[in-house]
């Protein structure tokens, strides 16, 4: 199940002058931007068909006036979701919500659809929406993966950003045994690695966020990356001097 991680804009991480030291809130910080980059990297869900990727498709106005499509192929959910895929690789959260809901409607089984539907409520920080979106992508095919990781690292999110300073335990709880079955689904993942070394990481487990922070960073295939940066800073914090 090799799906499209085509967009990577995370935020920089905030710059220090020490590895040393930092407070919680700075931990806090780095935590939501790590987790978050993690998440665009893995959005959205492009499922099997190549041609859904945004790396193939055209940009939304070919889906506008003067395409050659014809109405009836124009409106179907195909169509529809490869119109909310292009929305979204451009930015334009609001259309591409409204194409995926449109594929919907027109295919209520479309899990794909669903499951970026889920991207687009997560891109517009509305979280409840779209937790509710991969559970249901999640109903029409518990085996996927990358799905259930999307939704541990939502709810990593929510713990870290909706805690008043401080991560929610109950959210983290969620979080991890989400991630948990995320991995026994695909062992060979690294993200939910990473993402799971955060939430132990703020749950002061130590041994298991160190083992999940090595198990990410030997299977990230970029060494280079923001995660694999954060990874580190990680690591230097939980193993004593």
């Amino acid at each position: 199940m090799e799906n499209q991680k085509a967009i990577d804009n995370p935020e920089p991480a905030p710059e220090t002058a020490s590895s040393k030291g930092f407070s919680l809130d700075w931990r806090v910080a780095v935590a939501v931007v790590a987790v978050l980059g993690l998440g665009v990297l893995l959005y959205p869900l492009f499922q099997s068909n190549p041609a859904e990727s945004p790396a193939t498709v055209s940009a939304p106005a070919s889906a506008q006036a003067g395409s050659s499509e014809t109405a009836g192929e124009a409106n179907s959910a195909q169509a529809q979701f490869e119109l909310g895929n292009q929305y979204y690789a451009v930015g334009q959260w609001s259309e591409a919500q409204t194409a995926y809901q449109r594929a919907i409607e027109l295919n209520p089984e479309y899990q794909g659809a669903y499951a970026n539907l889920g991207v687009t409520y997560y891109q517009q920080q509305k979280f409840d929406l779209a937790a509710a979106q991969y559970q249901k992508a999640l109903e029409l095919n518990p085996q996927d993966g990358e799905v259930a990781y999307n939704l541990g690292a939502l709810y990593l999110q929510q713990a870290l950003s909706e805690g008043g300073g401080l991560p929610d335990p109950q959210l983290l709880d969620q979080a991890v045994a989400q991630l948990q079955q995320a991995l026994e689904l695909s062992p060979d993942l690294a993200e939910p690695y990473f993402t799971l070394g955060v939430a132990y990481f703020f749950q002061n487990q130590t041994a298991e966020a160190i083992a999940a922070f090595e198990q990410f960073k030997s299977l990230n295939p970029d060494e280079s990356s923001q995660a694999e940066q954060e990874a580190d800073r990680y690591l230097q914090q939980l193993r004593p001097e």
